[in-house]
């Protein structure tokens, strides 16, 4: 009997070592799979952000060019509007001119 229980002892350490030297293989696995799941996500994540980026800038892109294509019309309507001052406006401040110019010296 002794021996009986002294052969049921080490096949039951040999078991138990058996179990640990399983679980500690199946650990191992686990952080490589955790791993690359990590790695993966992270990937994931920074493409995310990239895709991302990319929309902020050609949105803020557009945005400007809008502004800028409006900024660009009015300042080009003004420089018809200059442009188109009749001859009778410019000869009347030009005569204005002139007579503040004869005033002040012609007084002095």
């Amino acid at each position: 009997m002794a021996i009986e229980a002294i052969k049921n002892i080490k096949d039951t350490e040999l078991k138990g070592e058996e179990i640990l030297k399983n679980a500690q293989a199946e650990s191992k696995n686990i952080l490589k799979d955790a791993e690359l799941k990590a790695i993966e996500q992270y990937k994931g994540i920074i493409q995310q952000a990239k895709e991302q980026s990319k929309k902020i800038i050609n949105s803020s892109l557009e945005q400007g060019q809008k502004e800028a294509e409006t900024i660009k019309e009015s300042g080009e309507k003004d420089a018809q509007e200059i442009l188109n001052i009749s001859m009778d406006k410019i000869e009347k401040a030009v005569n204005l001119v002139v007579e503040r110019i004869v005033n002040v010296n012609g007084n002095s």
